[in-house]
């Protein structure tokens, strides 16, 4: 254990980072509301790097995927021009 003097501050107070995820939770439900399907989320909570700022701060990343277009229904007539596509 070390001395008083040399143990770090917690980073963040666990209110925070229950904060953070519940607006990472009301994003995600936007998200899919509007037919996203979220498929990766990031969160860091971490004190600011800035001397004159010591507030706390977070990033969220969120990934999702939604397709357009006409995606069902191949009837593999050869129509499609996608150059990347197997044949």
């Amino acid at each position: 254990m070390l001395p008083d003097e040399h143990k770090s501050p917690p980073l963040v107070e666990a209110g925070m980072r229950d904060d953070v995820l519940d607006e990472q939770r009301e994003l995600v439900a936007l998200l899919e509301d509007r037919g996203w399907a979220v498929t990766e989320a990031e969160v860091s909570v971490y004190e600011s790097p800035w001397e004159d700022d010591d507030a706390p701060e977070a990033t969220l990343t969120l990934t999702a995927r939604k397709p357009f277009g006409d995606h069902g229904d191949d009837d593999g007539d050869g129509d499609d021009e996608n150059p990347f596509r197997v044949k």
